[in-house]
């Protein structure tokens, strides 16, 4: 089982120079897309730590292994109200990742609204663990199912999910709650859009594009819903969005993702039971 916080924890090692270990408690296809970032964006907290996430885009140029990774961070600009930064990472010579991200003061002036409701859902409680589904069903089970909790709300596609983590399912830290979302928005995506795909056990997509805004924190909010759902593919590409909503409703953040397919000479090994 994984750990968040530990897991995603940078350490400096000259001005701009951050050392991390990819843990391989996060495993889906390689280390998870969305961990990566996470990782990214605690480096970008060692640069503007008194401020608190707004954006992260993040452009994903190599697959990546577990073990030690480098990253460089840059603060391109601030001001009273932001800062931007740009965040790479490092492995083996080459570079895995370029992020940008945008973070701001504590408590910026500005009206706190959302224009969306939260999709209506049956509670996490009434609901199996998608673990325990894909176990029986005989299929793979990524070693991120044990560090993450994931309960599917019925359905064609599974575009709503109930997620929590363990064994620490909430943070009252900005960065850390925004790496919450980060995860979500990157991994959840794809599940949705597969089942809507005609050879779906034999196409992979690989995340090139990520993008999330963040707009509240979750809080203590433990059970976060993720509303995934594909939007078009087309060249090659897929892409899809996400939005993420704490338990009593609240839009936490959203996301889009643009992938790039591959078409497999045999199916994918996630496929088999299913």
């Amino acid at each position: 089982m994984g750990d968040l916080a530990s897991d995603t924890e940078v350490q400096s090692v000259a001005p701009g120079r951050f050392a991390a270990t990819l843990s391989a408690d996060w495993q889906l296809v390689g280390p998870n897309g969305g961990y990566l970032a996470a990782v990214a964006l605690r480096a970008g907290q060692r640069l503007a730590d008194r401020y608190r996430p707004a954006s992260m885009s993040c452009q994903f140029l190599a697959p990546a292994r577990f073990g030690r990774v480098e990253l460089t961070g840059t603060v391109l600009r601030v001001t009273e109200r932001a800062t931007a930064l740009r965040v790479a990472m490092f492995q083996g010579g080459d570079q895995l990742l370029e992020a940008q991200v945008w973070a701001t003061p504590e408590h910026p002036e500005g009206p706190a609204v959302a224009w969306h409701e939260m999709p209506a859902a049956p509670g996490p409680d009434r609901l199996p663990d998608l673990k325990d589904r894909l176990a029986a069903a005989g299929a793979w089970v990524p070693r991120w199912h044990d560090s993450v909790t994931l309960r599917v709300v019925p359905g064609p596609t599974p575009e709503l999910t109930w997620a929590r983590f363990r064994p620490v399912p909430a943070f009252d830290e900005p960065w850390l709650d925004a790496c919450r979302a980060l995860i979500l928005v990157d991994s959840l995506q794809w599940p949705a859009i597969r089942m809507l795909m005609p050879d779906r056990d034999r196409t992979l997509a690989l995340t090139t594009h990520l993008a999330v805004t963040f707009h509240r924190d979750a809080g203590d909010a433990e059970w976060l819903l993720v509303d995934a759902r594909g939007a078009a593919a087309a060249h090659g590409f897929v892409g899809g969005t996400a939005a993420v909503w704490s338990d009593d409703g609240q839009l936490i953040a959203a996301g889009q993702q643009q992938m790039l397919l591959h078409q497999l000479s045999r199916p994918a090994a996630f496929s088999r039971g299913s």
